[in-house]
């Protein structure tokens, strides 16, 4: 049995032993951003929804939904994409993106409860929530969000149980090493309830099959459900079409690979793991996105086509209008833009090994991740601010709809939260499987 004085093992345990002045660092400034998020929310409660850019159809022309559903759709797209990179590591035995895979898992079960928080930031008031849950069977027939819910939730516990199973065999291995904080210890027998070391082989068939059950999944909840949901309100032009669900799953798996790269160097950096979390991987992932930006960029230009086509609806050609010369035009062209550049980069440095380096990928990632954000910011508000069914069109034909700085504080406050549940899970459990890749290192 390996021993806890490998020096490669030493490095896999290292964020659960130490924190360095580039840990508090990190920690501090996600700290600090989370707690401007909370108390500009706290300030919108206090003071209703009229300090957000936010309209109401019934008494002013503008988007009911905005900047905090644009920024949900951009956390569950992250969620599946990043488990289906986890599963599609397991599914196929992609041993050389191992370090990746429990990095890719944590972060669908953080992006998930951030995708929940922002649909309570829209709703106003947070009792709403509850009684979504209390009136279900009848919110669900009517609530677009009843919906959202319902899934964020359906995916959370499929994720929260397919990391339990992945994770249980470092825990039992690295506590009976005494490798683990002893304060945790009521953590990791939660963890551990019912753990058999002879139960690995089982375990490995229900990560296959959930793997597999995931990755069916991903289509359907990405490029399926949320698209549907859009396309049966049918009062908004830009959100229905045959494309929207390819198109949704194309930016979703595009922002997921983003964020693993930006998380993944992040690790790779605070730490030395460089011959862990290898360039290799990567190089890997650059090729990846190459792949899926070409296809996001390809359903924009579809869109783009379809709305200034001669046979095009009139309420299409007028979001499409809007959306290449008129008020949405710089966000949409610095969207596709940062996809440009993102695609340049990958590409460049595919077809010039030379050129590569970690910190340049990381940038173009999140460039990449930015667009793709802002665009499914695009994707919510386009529709709403150009409504074409009455009497919404007749009384309101022309919209407008600006974030205000709490929006984004509230919103960017999410992605500090995310920072934070991510270095607190890096210090309860190995953020990379550390008795697998120990094993692949070392045959």
């Amino acid at each position: 049995m390996s021993t806890i004085e490998g020096p490669l093992r030493k490095q896999l345990i290292r964020p659960l032993t130490e924190s360095g002045t580039k840990f508090y660092v990190a920690f501090s400034a996600a700290a600090v951003l989370s707690i401007v998020g909370i108390g500009a929310w706290i300030y919108q409660l206090n003071s209703g929804m009229h300090i957000t850019g936010l309209g109401d159809w019934g008494t002013m022309a503008g988007a009911p939904w905005g900047l905090y559903i644009g920024t949900f759709i951009w956390w569950v797209g992250i969620a599946h994409g990043g488990i289906a990179i986890s599963a599609a590591v397991r599914l196929f035995s992609l041993e050389k993106y191992l370090p990746i895979a429990r990095i890719a898992e944590v972060l669908t079960l953080i992006a998930l409860p951030m995708a929940a928080l922002n649909i309570i930031y829209d709703l106003g008031r947070p009792s709403m929530m509850y009684e979504i849950f209390l009136n279900y069977p009848s919110a669900v027939q009517s609530s677009p969000l009843a919906w959202d819910v319902t899934a964020v939730f359906l995916y959370l516990t499929l994720s929260a149980t397919y990391l339990w199973l992945t994770v249980r065999k470092d825990v039992y291995e690295l506590r009976k090493e005494g490798a683990l904080p002893s304060y945790l210890s009521p953590v990791y027998s939660l963890i551990l309830i019912g753990y058999r070391p002879s139960e690995e082989e089982k375990t490995r068939q229900m990560n296959w099959w959930l793997a597999v059950a995931i990755l069916l999944l991903v289509p359907l909840l990405s490029g399926g459900v949320v698209p549907w949901l859009y396309a049966t309100m049918g009062m908004h032009p830009g959100w229905w079409g045959a494309a929207q669900g390819p198109a949704m799953l194309a930016e979703s798996l595009t922002s997921a690979i983003a964020v693993v790269i930006v998380v993944s160097a992040t690790f790779r950096y605070a730490y030395d793991w460089e011959e862990i979390i290898t360039k290799d991987i990567f190089r890997g992932l650059n090729k990846v996105m190459i792949g899926l930006i070409v296809v996001t960029l390809w359903f924009v230009l579809q869109e783009l086509v379809t709305g200034l086509g001669p046979a095009a609806p009139v309420d299409e050609a007028a979001v499409t209008e809007a959306l290449i010369s008129g008020s949405l035009s710089p966000l949409f062209w610095g969207s596709v833009g940062g996809l440009g550049i993102g695609l340049t980069y990958t590409t460049a440095v595919t077809l010039r090994p030379q050129w590569f380096s970690v910190g340049g990928t990381v940038a173009a990632a999140a460039i990449v991740s930015v667009s793709i954000l802002a665009k499914k910011f695009l994707f919510v508000v386009e529709g709403l601010v150009h409504p074409s069914r009455s009497p919404i069109s007749d009384l309101f034909p022309d919209g407008s709809y600006t974030p205000t700085l709490v929006e984004f504080a509230v919103a960017s406050g999410t992605i500090g939260m995310a920072a934070l549940g991510f270095m607190i899970i890096s210090k309860i459990i190995p953020i990379v499987e550390v008795e697998r890749l120990w094993g692949v290192k070392n045959e």
